[in-house]
């Protein structure tokens, strides 16, 4: 199967890995232990699915778990990430026109303004002087925004960074609280997958707080994961902390606890916080485009006027 597969697969490096697990498994290895050579590609959180239904007999299941798994990261991801593009072009056509106006037009209007015999604005005055130490500085500002945005992510790799930017995002408003939707619908989503396939809940836990994204997230799920090793219910962990987890997510899992289904109920979970996924990328673009597109007005509206205002007293005269 894995051969099949490892030829109609497209992607030449997946293609050689999936080559290499046949081969792995031909030699008699296990297919998880397989997969566990490879963690660049498959990680902890496939191997142990994998690893899981081989021991129950039922790795045909856990499989579909995963690929089920797979299909609702990616659609939660190119969601985000597709509402993302229209604010990103206009941006990027914000500061184009800005780099234009700066290095091009404003450069050759003020010399027709310098060589004139009218008075400059103030206004005036400061857009032109911008305008030159831009141009004049251009090499140096660059480097330095390179230098700290390398600072910043290097930074930001270190778990330090990664806590402290976290926390930083999930205190933004509106931003804030889509963050929060789309980490808890992982989380959900994740650890039904993972108690489906068959682990125990503590080894779920443990793997689902890589799938998070947040170190935040991820610290809250590790200390949940210790008190239930301790017997205590994951629902009484998680109440202890609203901030992370609220309210309607709690009393869900309590629901699943109580009726002996956890996984369904995380993953009515996780369909729900999809939902409002979407919900909250659609009032975040609807508050975004008209404050992006005053912004641009304003900007270019401002330095035109600036510019303007003695040309027309040059043609006045």
């Amino acid at each position: 199967a894995l051969r099949v597969l490892s030829a109609q697969t497209r992607n030449f490096v997946l293609r050689e890995k999936v080559f290499d697990l046949s081969k792995e498994i031909e030699g008699g290895s296990s297919f998880s232990k397989a997969l566990a050579k490879y963690p660049e590609t498959f990680s902890s959180f496939y191997t142990s699915m994998v690893k899981a239904g081989e021991a129950s007999g039922k790795l045909s299941a856990s499989l579909l778990y995963l690929a089920d798994h797979l299909e609702r990261e990616y659609e939660l991801a190119s969601k985000t990430k597709g509402a993302l593009i229209y604010p990103s072009l206009v941006l990027l056509l914000v500061f184009s026109i800005m780099f234009l106006m700066v290095y091009t037009v404003i450069p050759q209007l003020s010399m027709v303004i310098k060589e004139s015999a009218v008075e400059i604005p103030v206004v005036t005055q400061r857009v032109i002087a911008i305008s030159e130490f831009l141009k004049q500085n251009t090499f140096v500002l660059f480097s330095m925004i390179v230098l700290f945005l390398f600072i910043i992510y290097q930074y930001y790799k270190t778990e330090k960074g990664k806590d402290f930017f976290g926390r930083i995002f999930l205190k933004t408003p509106i931003l804030g609280s889509l963050l929060r939707t789309i980490y808890l619908a992982r989380f959900a989503e994740s650890l039904s997958t993972l108690i489906s396939g068959g682990l125990m809940i503590a080894k779920a836990l443990e793997l689902s707080s890589d799938i998070v994204s947040s170190s935040v997230y991820k610290q809250a799920i590790l200390v949940i994961r210790d008190e239930v090793r301790k017997g205590t219910p994951i629902s009484s962990v998680l109440s202890l902390s609203p901030e992370v987890f609220p309210p309607v997510f709690v009393q869900m899992v309590l629901v699943g606890e109580k009726t002996g289904s956890l996984d369904t109920s995380l993953m009515n979970i996780a369909n729900f916080y999809q939902k409002e996924v979407e919900r909250g990328t659609a009032n975040l673009l609807a508050i975004l485009e008209p404050v992006l597109i005053m912004t641009l007005g304003l900007v270019v509206g401002g330095m035109m006027l600036a510019i303007l205002m003695p040309l027309y007293q040059i043609i006045g005269l």
